[in-house]
């Protein structure tokens, strides 16, 4: 009866598990922080190259605009046709955020040849403004995009974070 009434070293155990349980939330807090860095960095740079595009068009749209039309039209012939850029945004990126090529997926890669970050099913949509539409129609894209990040936290056993990401860009000419 003595032996369960002695509570020496008692306060160590206890010490112990704080220790692990604080070190459990702090591993889950720093991933997280990481998860978000990653999806910001990309986000960033997806807005940077759908930017591009939309720029990149700025010379289909100047003409519209200038003559009181909107958006990327070309007269041909008669009659108005749309003229816009898909762009190069996978380039962009690729140069940008210094990604390679695997298969259909451009990944990063850290400093110890892991894989930081995926992207993938990239879908740009050019939306042009309605012709002789009035001033809320703007020439826009849309960029969709997939990044697929694998959690350093959970040991392998967690499946890999997949974000859809959606970027807009509107062209707005400065007149």
């Amino acid at each position: 009866m003595e032996r369960l009434k002695n509570k020496e070293g008692n306060a160590v155990i206890w010490a112990c598990v704080l220790v692990l349980i604080f070190m459990l939330i702090f591993t889950a807090i720093s991933e997280y922080m990481r998860l978000k860095i990653i999806a910001k960095g990309v986000r960033d740079g997806v807005g940077s190259s759908v930017i591009s595009v939309v720029t990149n068009n700025w010379d289909n749209n100047y003409n519209g605009l200038r003559q009181g039309y909107s958006g990327g039209y070309m007269l041909e012939g008669n009659s108005w046709k749309s003229d816009v850029d898909q762009g190069k945004v996978y380039e962009d990126l690729s140069q940008l955020l210094g990604l390679q090529r695997i298969g259909s997926q451009y990944v990063k890669y850290t400093g110890n040849d892991e894989i930081e970050y995926a992207l993938y099913d990239l879908d740009v949509e050019i939306i042009n403004a309605r012709f002789r539409g009035d001033k809320k129609d703007k020439f826009k894209a849309n960029v969709f995009i997939t990044l697929s990040v694998p959690l350093s936290f959970g040991w392998n056993a967690l499946p890999d974070m997949i974000i859809p990401l959606k970027v807009e860009a509107k062209f707005t000419p400065k007149f």
